[in-house]
């Protein structure tokens, strides 16, 4: 049981006379006596709910909760330092006697606010996601781990949650343990002095080989679109991957696509790639423009700002998948990356130039598109002028 209790709550009895907004406190209890501090925030008595004992403005809320947080992890600090609770150490907390070290604020927090940061140096969306995903990873594993606490065990338990409780195969553990350690690491070149484990663990090996559907794998899933509804998000999850597969588009570019990118005269995507700021020119095969059809409310949508799929996250796609795989009995484990090497190497077992393709997919260098080949490279045929995969 906790040996204390905060709870928030404004003193209406003391307005402030400059803006007439009501101070926000931390009401603490402690060793059967009570004290209050303040949060340093402010404000109006109409955007105070009193049923949940916060502010209405969720900004404000999150705000508030953080240096809740704060709080929380000072008197946890004290505590393991087998101090009492009195009412001057808590006090202490506002009066700067007693400041939390870096190094033992909450990772979760420190993690937060390098991802915050990212965002605004202006990261791409799919590194993005895999931060947020370790993010969210880490919040299962241990939510109130402190930075000071991160050794070579820690590590090692969190490999162990990852593998037997979250079943990640070994290349979403390798990207997961990457992300902690460009997290950690940024935290050295801040001055936060923790050892870092990982010059001592060995990071689990990716599966450097891509997974892609073979043409009967992309026909079943395709038959799976008379079996579901065309309101479900399992249907929009499952035309936005195969209109991928079609057309070699990524994710981050899928979700971004609007209608006015769209050039159906000459049957071609003209947009900048989300990933590399550079225009790209992929095809609309038979197949794919099928798929925009039906969208396209009777052609209405056609040149308009409006988005073709609309927003669906990138955990929610791929957790979809995994049942639209299991519906179509395809024993492979994709995400929505996947489609991307469907569409290329289903074109170069089709004979098409590989130097085609390298700039249907947007790629500056060959060598970049060969990787997504490499295992099926042998195959490949002499280059043809008419290209029929999808239609």
């Amino acid at each position: 049981m906790t040996p204390y209790s905060i709870s928030k709550c404004i003193r209406t009895d003391k307005p402030l006379k400059r803006n007439g907004k009501y101070p926000i406190y931390f009401r603490i209890t402690a060793n059967n006596k009570e004290t209050k501090i303040s949060a340093d925030f402010e404000v109006d008595k109409v955007n105070w709910d009193n049923k949940k004992k916060e502010p209405k403005d969720k900004v404000l809320a999150n705000l508030l909760n953080k240096k809740k947080t704060e709080l929380e992890l000072f008197l946890n600090r004290a505590l393991a330092e087998d101090q009492e609770l009195t009412i001057d150490l808590i006090k202490s907390f506002n009066s700067g006697k007693k400041k939390i070290k870096p190094e033992n604020k909450s990772l979760l927090e420190y993690y937060h606010d390098f991802m915050d940061r990212k965002q605004k140096e202006g990261v791409q969306l799919r590194t993005m996601l895999a931060y947020k995903t370790t993010y969210n990873a880490l919040k299962k594993f241990k939510p109130d781990l402190c930075i000071s606490e991160i050794n070579l065990t820690v590590i090692e338990e969190f490999e162990d949650h990852l593998r037997y409780v979250k079943k990640n195969e070994s290349g979403g553990r390798n990207l997961k343990h990457q992300n902690l350690r460009t997290v950690i690491l940024d935290m050295l070149k801040h001055d936060i002095h923790i050892k870092n484990p990982y010059q001592n663990f060995k990071l689990p090996k990716g599966d450097l080989k891509e997974i892609y559907l073979d043409r009967k794998e992309l026909d079943k899933m395709r038959n799976l679109r008379n079996k579901l509804s065309h309101s479900s998000t399992m249907y929009k999850v499952l035309q936005m991957y195969l209109f991928s597969c079609y057309c070699g588009l990524r994710y981050s570019d899928v979700i971004e696509l609007r209608w006015n990118h769209l050039d159906l005269e000459n049957n071609l995507i003209i947009k900048e790639m989300r990933k590399t700021l550079n225009d790209v020119q992929a095809p609309i095969f038979t197949m794919a423009r099928a798929v925009l059809l039906e969208l396209s409310d009777s052609k209405k949508l056609l040149g308009s700002e409006d988005l073709v799929f609309g927003k669906i996250g990138y955990p929610t796609i791929n957790k979809t998948l995994i049942k639209l795989t299991e519906m179509a009995k395809i024993d492979k484990h994709i995400t929505f990356h996947s489609s991307r090497h469907t569409f290329a190497t289903l074109l170069i077992l089709d004979g098409t130039s590989i130097y085609t393709i390298q700039k249907f997919l947007g790629h500056k260098s060959i060598n970049t598109t060969e990787r997504y080949l490499k295992y099926d490279l042998k195959i490949a045929k002499a280059s043809v002028e008419k290209i029929d995969t999808f239609g």
